[in-house]
């Protein structure tokens, strides 16, 4: 991603953890065609992403504020 804030585009979404599972198998399937090579790593970032954020939610950890 590029290094100068001044260019950085940034995207927040939230959304239900059946569409995000969704969204993890397109960005899975965009990666993998290789069809946007200069999106590589923002694909990569989302599947990082994505990832965790839907680990979280099915395996919480045994600390932080949701465990009280």
């Amino acid at each position: 991603m590029a290094e100068d804030n001044h260019d950085t585009v940034y995207c927040d979404i939230q959304m239900p953890v059946a569409q995000g599972r969704d969204l993890l198998v397109l960005v899975n399937a965009l990666r993998e065609s290789k069809a946007h090579p200069s999106l590589d790593k923002v694909f990569e970032h989302m599947q990082h992403e994505l990832s965790t954020s839907i680990d979280i939610i099915e395996n919480p950890p045994s600390w932080g504020p949701w465990c009280q």
